[in-house]
């Protein structure tokens, strides 16, 4: 089983419908109680009366040690593995080369070559979560992320808004277009090539996120029948602590928290979700176009002439 599928979640939807639920049935006689089948109703909820507030308490980057994510890269209209050079520093970064290019001059004279190509690499972001919360099927969550770390995804925010309930990936196409002359001496070769900064990350994130009511206001669900969509019951939820006292109580990543509602002036209790996963990073920076010149050994220039080297 895939670390994406051994995901602990807290289904707010399934908690709140219980508690619903119940309610209901108590409405009814002991009698007519074993009569009142729930497959013949469902559950209202109106999300738009819980407030929901998250803060990213922890964003560790493991060390680039500890990691072993490999860059895809699309070069040209195919996909295809690049030349990459072996230096990689602490923080994760090594260069990449995209494309290259090798340049003769077997003329008595300089000479000037156009260096041009477009490349393309692809960035990505995949948030993974061990423990969350949902909403039945749905799962709405924001991660504040580094800049430097994740970019994209994050938009100007800086936060990862996640709606799937196990893992989301976010990927975006980055081009790189060289357009530059190359001088090469008469009697030499050059060989030019375009060299980008892939750097790869993984962090380990936790997210305390707030659900809440708003101060005067109430959360109504209502019982529906399935036949004809009817109303038969609403619950109107003033406290969310009867709702997930029971949950709390077994749940370590659930937890009540007491506040005053200032407008009725009464006690009333939030509930903070803890949500743990892993977000893994490929970015990319720092295009470069480095030119290396050799002479050419054993020709005579003057006797030559020009040639453009192949594209390797």
């Amino acid at each position: 089983m895939s670390s994406s599928e051994r995901v602990y979640s807290v289904n707010l939807e399934k908690i709140i419908n219980d508690y619903t639920w119940n309610r209901f049935r108590k409405t009814k006689h002991l009698l007519r109680r074993p009569f009142c089948r729930k497959s013949n109703y469902y559950i209202d909820i109106n999300w738009g009366y819980a407030d929901f507030k998250h803060d990213t308490v922890r964003f560790d980057i493991r060390p680039y040690s500890t990691i072993a994510l490999p860059g895809e890269i699309a070069t040209g209209s195919a996909e295809a593995s690049p030349s990459k050079q072996q230096g990689v520093d602490k923080d994760g970064n090594k260069n990449v080369v995209l494309y290259k290019s090798k340049y003769e001059n077997r003329t008595p004279l300089d000479q000037q070559y156009t260096f041009t190509t477009t490349r393309e690499t692809k960035a990505s972001c995949n948030v993974e979560f061990q423990e969350t919360y949902t909403k039945g099927a749905e799962c709405n969550i924001e991660i504040k992320v580094p800049g430097d770390i994740v970019t994209i995804g994050a938009g100007l925010s800086g936060e990862l808004s996640v709606t799937k309930t196990k893992s989301e990936t976010f990927e975006e196409t980055i081009t790189w277009e060289v357009n530059t002359q190359i001088n090469v001496a008469k009697g030499h070769t050059a060989e030019a090539t375009v060299v980008v900064s892939e750097r790869n990350s993984m962090a380990d994130f936790e997210v305390k996120s707030t659900m809440s009511l708003p101060d005067g206001k109430d959360m109504p669900v209502s019982v529906r029948r399935i036949s004809d969509d009817a109303i038969v019951y609403t619950d109107i939820i003033n406290d969310l602590a009867p709702v997930f006292s029971e949950v709390a109580k077994e749940n370590p990543n659930v937890e009540l928290v007491k506040w005053k509602d200032q407008k009725r002036g009464m006690l009333r209790s939030n509930v903070i979700l803890t949500t743990h996963g892993t977000c893994k990073s490929v970015s990319w920076k720092n295009q470069n176009v480095h030119v290396n010149s050799t002479a050419i050994v054993n020709e005579d220039p003057d006797s030559t002439l020009a040639e453009d080297g192949d594209e390797t």
